[in-house]
Formats: structure tokens, C-alpha cells, sequence
């Protein structure tokens, strides 16, 4: 019987799947692969952020932001009011009939006000669920308004507070309140058909993030009915 000397085939004669494997014993002789893009090389050795320039990818839980949030994201305070998209030359119009509009009157106390006790009672309950935890700022505005008639007063917010702007009528059915700044800029309104609108409130409050003072002008509007309107800012530590 003659036998026969088999010899051993290369590596790199074996089927395709191991070819890499062969090509790695000539890393030095041979130039590198280009390696597959995948997750983890992303991830491990990401481009350096000053040179991407694509946007990062969207959060699932990102929800759309009206331009408030920049409303007011590009006002001093944070987005949490309900300003509207109102063009620039309504809101400036806006702005200027605030201006002209009376003042409202203010009551540091409503002892011996049967009328100004009576609002502030209200606003004070409307404070237990729309600005828990905060104590009133400043005086109470008030006016006795007909249908379609406003009051304006300045607001000023202090840094390192958070506030809620709360209105109350018995009388009138529908109340809005506007925030502006100027030359004429809408922060906030509450254009809900209520007696009782809320700017801020207890899950979106009004909180500034300039480092000093700002004041706002606040427009108070009887929209639908005519009687006595009393308005109350509330605010509490940031």
C-alpha cells in the first residue's frame, strides 16, 4: 500500500466567513479593511461636536413647543404662559391701547371694602389650587369695568421667584388678562372664557431667569359681562 502525505491547507483557503480571520494575520503587509459603520463604533469613538453638524436626533418624549415656550422663551420669563400667535403689529396695537387704558385701583387692604373683601376672598380660594405654596405680592387691583372696557398696572418680578397672575369676577363672565413688555411684546395671555383666568398657575408658574427686576405691563379686559374685576399676584422662593 503506497501512502499518500496529505499536506494541510492554508487558512485562507477555508470558506469565506473565516477570510477575515486570515486577513488578520497580515495586518502589517496588507492595508486595513474598511471597517463596517455599526452602533458600537459610533458610540465608542463618536465625531467631535464641533464639527457635527447635523441636529441631534429627537427625543421620543419631546413634545412640540409653541413659540412661546419660546412666547416667552424669548421674554424674560419661562414658558409656561399661554401666550397666542398674534402678528407683530396686533400685539403692538395691543401694547399701545394698554398704555392709554386707566389704572386700576389698588387696595393694600380690603378692611372696610365690603366689595374689595369680597374679591379678595375669592382670588385667595382660587389661590389654593392654582398657586399652592405662594403668598400674595404686592396690592390688589381692582375696577369696576363694562363690557369690552379694560384697566392696566405695572407687575414687577424679582429674580429668584416664581409667580402666578390670578384674576376673579362675580359679575363678569369673561375675564382676560394679557402680560406684556415693552415696546410691545406678548409674554402671556388668558384668553379662556372665564371669570376666573390664571397666568402661571400651580404646574406652569411664572418664573423670570434675568438676573434683575422686570416690569410688565398687565392688561385686565371685561370681555363679556360688567361688574367688579379684581386681579392678585402671587409668588413664592424659586
Amino acid at each position: 500500500m503506497t501512502l499518500r502525505t496529505v499536506r494541510p491547507r492554508p487558512l485562507c483557503a477555508l470558506p469565506l466567513l473565516l477570510v477575515a480571520a486570515c486577513g488578520a494575520s497580515h495586518v502589517a503587509q496588507a492595508p486595513p479593511a474598511q471597517a463596517p459603520s455599526s452602533p458600537v463604533v459610533v458610540a465608542s469613538s463618536p465625531a467631535p461636536a464641533a464639527v457635527d453638524a447635523s441636529p441631534p436626533p429627537a427625543s421620543p418624549r419631546t413634545s412640540a413647543t409653541p413659540a412661546v415656550a419660546a412666547p416667552a422663551q424669548a421674554a424674560p420669563a419661562e414658558p409656561s404662559t399661554s401666550a397666542a400667535s398674534l402678528d407683530p403689529s396686533t400685539v403692538q396695537e395691543l401694547y399701545d391701547d394698554t398704555t392709554q387704558a386707566p389704572r386700576a385701583v389698588l387696595k393694600a387692604k380690603a378692611v372696610g371694602d365690603a366689595s374689595a373683601a369680597a374679591l379678595a376672598r375669592g382670588l385667595d380660594d382660587l389661590a389654593k389650587t392654582n398657586a399652592p405654596g405662594m403668598d400674595p405680592d404686592g396690592p390688589l387691583a381692582t375696577g369696576a369695568l363694562k363690557e369690552k372696557e379694560s384697566i392696566q398696572e405695572d407687575i414687577t418680578f424679582m429674580p429668584g421667584r416664581c409667580y402666578a397672575i390670578l384674576g376673579y369676577s362675580k359679575q363678569v363672565q369673561d375675564v382676560d388678562l394679557y402680560l406684556l413688555l415693552p415696546p410691545g411684546i406678548l409674554t402671556g395671555q388668558d384668553g379662556t372664557y372665564s371669570s376666573t383666568p390664571v397666568l402661571g398657575g400651580a404646574s406652569h408658574p411664572l418664573c423670570p431667569i434675568a438676573a434683575q427686576s422686570i416690569t410688565y405691563k398687565l392688561r385686565i379686559v371685561a370681555d363679556h359681562g360688567s361688574g367688579e374685576v379684581g386681579v392678585q399676584v402671587y409668588s413664592k422662593p424659586r
